[in-house]
């Protein structure tokens, strides 16, 4: 495990390395530069992306406001060093898996809904399913059909979802240290 966390970390700093060559050989256009927040310059795209992350309301200066503080927070941070903290390495570490496990499995529900066809028959036992647990005013089976089918092929997806993950934990080996284990309690 150990190894595999050390290969994780070394593979998170390269991508990052990776990161900031690829940020640092190319110098914006200084059109397309909308802020310098000491040496850091906030461009276009980066506004652009601030933007369709903020509130639907929110003034193109109040997300520049808001940019510029997030900005002179982080540099500070940077300052007291705070980037190479083992705690802050660890969140960011955490933070990669569940984002990399929230990708795939995301992805593969997709392929399996994709790939999911559903029956009327499929359907229509569904629509029955639905209207005892929710009662006669989820309206007609032809007003809801196109729900219906969409919850169909979720269940179904979820189905090879699971029987995915079943696969992958039987073709895999996996030892547990009951000895261990039990000796790690709730503290």
């Amino acid at each position: 495990m150990r190894g595999l966390i050390k290969r994780c970390n070394f593979v998170m700093v390269l991508a990052l390395i990776a990161g900031l060559a690829i940020g640092c050989s190319k110098k914006p256009d200084k059109s397309q530069i909308v802020a310098e927040i000491n040496n850091y310059q906030v461009t276009v795209d980066d506004f652009k992306q601030e933007m369709s992350m903020g509130m639907l309301d929110t003034g193109r200066e109040q997300v520049l406001q808001d940019i510029i503080i997030k900005e002179l927070i982080l540099q500070e941070a940077q300052k007291m060093e705070m980037d190479k903290d083992k705690g802050f390495m660890k969140e960011i570490e955490n933070y990669w898996k569940q984002t990399l496990i929230k990708r795939l499995i995301d992805k593969k529900g997709r392929e399996f809904m994709a790939a999911s066809d559903v029956s009327d028959d499929e359907a229509k036992a569904e629509y029955k399913l639905m209207r005892q647990e929710e009662g006669p005013d989820i309206g007609s089976y032809e007003k809801i059909k196109d729900k219906v089918r969409k919850t169909v092929m979720r269940k179904k997806a979820q189905i090879e979802l699971d029987k995915w993950i079943t696969g992958l934990r039987n073709s895999a080996r996996i030892v547990t240290h009951e000895s261990v284990l039990k000796g790690v309690g709730h503290e």
